[in-house]
């Protein structure tokens, strides 16, 4: 075999997969829209080339064709056999036209087409382009629009949502498997199918054991027996946790937690104890107890005033990741599960058990409520707490944040005070505005004053279901 270059100088060609069998190559083009078309796609003008199978015919949905670089050869290769010598091997010869680096693959969907046909009039069995009936044939046809009988073609505003085929695996249903032929890796369940998750109900069962199979996924997952210990040690000491106190009280990390958790756990989707881990075997409707863990969902509201010092989640983690010894003493830390008096929450929703809340006034309200009677049951919305609770502890939370507000804006602006006066270089204390004896102007803020500045903080008070 022979190879040869066909010239001195090779010719670039531009490949065009075309998605169908090419008998006439004039038909072929008129379907890309001519040569202009592809010309125009080459150059970079238009972003794609578009096919269409009937061209001239607008109620068909165009097939996309995506430029993208390929490098190739372009061949010649003749075969020569011998008439005479039938056994003797073929000669090939090989010549290099040209070469590609570019090309246009049509890999979207053309399943959506549509023509304007109609039954015949004179022979019902066969079918009548009707084109000229329901488009005017050009800008000077006005008998188009004079026209009183006009065929009922509608066509679909939007052929498909997506142009590209979606190769989506489904997973089958593993709820039936006993573990047998358990895969592992990418099609491991997700950490949410791993812990039952249990909406609340008044009738309904809880879950008393864990799933079988949750060990062996923490053996993959190498926890330790240590680990694991602490875990189990805080459950047996509470049986009801937030995530973000196992966290912390427990000082293992995301992912391990994540594994032990539902090996000791379900979780409430709603009800009084929603987003709760609670332990297998306790049922909080039958301890009245358990009132000291339902979920207490505070969140600000919020545009001026304590935006400055508390923001979400996330944006919090962001600060503490970009500076880690930039530390505020007026607000909690991210991590810190409880709610402390002394200091401000530490994002703007908090997610904590009645028990997080360290103010002796509040934990005095939730000892001091009576003992439900005999054959009382736990209701469905407020637990073992009654109507109103949460809205006046919400209400309490709310002033106590106000009451450190407006400590801390005086403290600021007596600091700012006294900085003036020293730059000035004059006595505070001659001052018209001097510093009174407990260290604050005469006429600074008053209750109205510190209202004003305080206004556009809304805490929200609504029940959150």
């Amino acid at each position: 075999m022979s190879i040869q270059l066909s010239g001195t100088s090779l010719s670039e060609f531009a490949v065009i997969q075309y998605p169908g069998l090419v008998k006439d190559i004039d038909k072929m083009l008129s379907t890309l829209g001519g040569i202009t078309k592809v010309s125009q796609a080459l150059e970079g003008d238009t972003k794609s080339l578009e096919l269409r199978y009937h061209y001239e015919n607008p109620f068909n949905k165009s097939v996309c064709g995506e430029i993208n670089k390929r490098a190739g050869l372009l061949l010649s290769i003749k075969v020569r056999r011998s008439k005479k010598d039938r056994s003797k091997p073929p000669q090939y010869k090989v010549d290099i036209l040209g070469y590609t680096n570019t090309g246009f693959t049509f890999e979207s969907m053309c399943d959506f087409q549509y023509l304007p046909l109609l039954p015949d009039n004179e022979n019902k069995r066969e079918l009548k382009m009707v084109m000229h009936s329901v488009m005017p044939q050009s800008v000077i046809d006005l008998d188009f629009f004079n026209r009183t009988e006009v065929p009922l073609i509608t066509v679909p505003t939007v052929f498909a949502r997506n142009d590209n085929v979606h190769d989506n695996i489904f997973r089958g249903d593993f709820s039936k498997e006993d573990g047998q032929h358990e895969v592992l890796g990418v099609c491991q369940k997700s950490s949410y199918e791993n812990r039952d998750i249990v909406p609340f109900s008044t009738v309904d069962s809880f879950p008393a054991r864990p799933d079988p199979q949750i060990i062996k996924r923490m053996k993959v997952k190498y926890v330790s027996d240590e680990q694991f210990e602490k875990v189990k040690k805080l459950f047996e000491e509470c049986p009801v946790w937030t995530r973000i106190a196992l966290l912390y009280e427990s000082g293992i990390s995301k992912d391990k937690l994540k594994c032990i958790i539902p090996s000791m756990a379900y979780y409430f989707s709603t009800g009084p104890w929603r987003t709760m881990y609670v332990r297998y075997g306790y049922d909080p409707r039958k301890d009245f107890s358990s009132r000291y863990y339902q979920t207490f969902d505070f969140r600000l509201r919020f545009r001026s005033g304590i935006a400055e010092f508390v923001s979400d989640r996330k944006t919090s983690i962001k600060k503490r990741q970009k500076n880690p010894y930039e530390i505020n003493t007026l607000v909690q830390d991210i991590d810190y599960p409880y709610f402390d008096e002394h200091k401000l929450p530490r994002s703007r929703q908090c997610i904590l058990r009645y028990c997080d809340i360290r103010m002796p006034k509040i934990q005095e309200m939730l000892e001091k409520i009576p003992s439900p009677l005999a054959g009382a049951t736990c209701n469905e919305r407020t637990g073992w707490l009654p109507s109103g609770f949460d809205s006046q502890v919400r209400q309490i939370v709310s002033n106590v944040i106000k009451d450190l507000l407006k400590n801390h804006y005086r403290k600021e602006h007596i600091h700012a005070e006294l900085e003036s006066c020293e730059n000035t270089g004059q006595e505070a204390e001659d001052d018209e505005g001097a510093v009174s004896d407990e260290g604050v102007p005469d006429d600074f803020m008053n209750d109205d004053n510190i209202e004003e500045i305080l206004d556009d903080m809304q805490i929200e008070e609504e029940e959150i279901n």
